[in-house]
């Protein structure tokens, strides 16, 4: 059987996301490139994987999915049991579902939008703008870390009750923050983390995943046009 196939570029964070649940179950995979800086994922040829031009695009066999979530919910709820897995809860009881459900949700709908606006304005953005010498937008940056803290200080509540955040077991809600968290850990902001050492010690078992550092190695610590990424 040919292995499922993700298109896009591994520092990308949706990609990396899809990638990082491969890992984790230990399933294979061909990761097909996409020059998105030559915006190779508007062409046709990706449109029809992923209609939004977005990356990843992800197949396996006749199934076509995109939304790296969902994609990522997909190889849990097929490769999970064989690997020994069960990190969406749902083989532990509809309260252990709903726990995990609730927690990726907060992921997707209060700690995204206060972490993206940070790692967007100082490191997508530069990045982007043709030319180099775009500087971050402040006010935008700090608005952004004073909503982060607010999130970070109810999940420090939480974890001084659990070891993740739903549960003693890690889940596809903890997963979830690799992404945007690995780039906002290389912005001058970092040290935000230091003022909750429950949140902190959290983000160091994360990190220290075998499949999580697989993937992380793919993801640039520096950005710079022409650069190999």
């Amino acid at each position: 059987m040919s292995p499922v196939k993700v298109f896009g570029h591994p520092m990308l964070t949706n990609v990396a996301r899809v990638m990082l649940f491969l890992e984790e179950v230990g399933a294979e995979y061909e990761l097909v490139p996409i020059d998105f800086v030559a915006g190779e994922h508007k062409r046709p040829q990706h449109v029809q994987l992923n209609p939004f031009a977005k990356m990843p695009g992800f197949q396996d066999g006749d199934l076509v999915l995109f939304e790296s979530r969902a994609i990522a919910k997909y190889i849990l709820r097929k490769y999970g049991g064989t690997a020994g897995l069960d990190l969406l809860g749902e083989n532990s009881g509809i309260e252990e579902l709903a726990v995990v459900d609730m927690w990726t949700e907060v992921e997707a709908q209060q700690y995204y939008p206060a972490i993206s606006p940070v790692v967007f304005e100082c490191i997508i953005i530069p990045f982007i703008i043709p030319g180099g010498g775009a500087t971050p937008n402040q006010s935008v940056v700090d608005e952004s870390l004073e909503r982060l803290r607010g999130v970070l200080g109810i999940y420090e509540a939480r974890l001084e009750k659990s070891r993740y955040l739903a549960g003693d077991s890690i889940s596809f809600a903890d997963l979830n923050h690799i992404p945007f968290t690995f780039y906002f850990m290389t912005t001058p902001y970092a040290k935000v983390f230091d003022e909750y050492p429950k949140v902190k010690a959290w983000w160091e078992m994360l990190m220290a995943r075998p499949a999580v550092q697989r993937v992380c190695k793919h993801m640039p610590t520096e950005f710079k046009l022409g650069a190999q990424y």
